[in-house]
């Protein structure tokens, strides 16, 4: 069995959650702000700023496709791209997919169509690998 995430991520030590909240006009599914607890012994070193199409309320959602929770956060985000190019200069921005799966083997494939929207929207994609029973 393979479930994907796929949120997008803008992560930075002196990123402004509020502020890209109002600047986007979306609600995050999650924010983190340096200094918050990440666990016992350590705190957050940067900012981050996260949305995946859903309030933070809803937790997170997973896609049976890897292509098919990618084009549902990229339609969210095409109308405002303008808006988040202007995190390029200063903020690390990517789209970040977790990939859930039972077993080691397989993994996501991508259409043509999907590479060429993601390369559009010029952000890199970083899929993060959990094996789990």
């Amino acid at each position: 069995m393979h479930e994907y995430t796929v949120e997008f991520r803008i992560h930075g030590r002196d990123l402004n959650v509020s502020s890209v909240t109002d600047t986007l006009g979306l609600e995050p599914s999650l924010v983190r702000n340096v200094g918050e607890r990440r666990s016992e012994t350590s705190t957050w070193e940067e900012a981050m700023w996260s949305y995946n199409g859903f309030p933070q309320s809803a937790g997170s959602r997973t896609w049976e496709s890897l292509e098919e929770g990618l084009s549902f956060v990229l339609d969210k985000l095409w109308p405002i791209k303008n808006k988040i190019d202007t995190y390029r200069s200063k903020h690390k921005i990517i789209l970040w997919c977790g990939h859930f799966q039972t077993a080691a083997n397989g993994g996501p494939t991508l259409s043509p169509a999907i590479l060429n929207r993601l390369a559009d929207f010029g952000v890199e994609l970083f899929i993060d690998n959990y094996v789990g029973e």
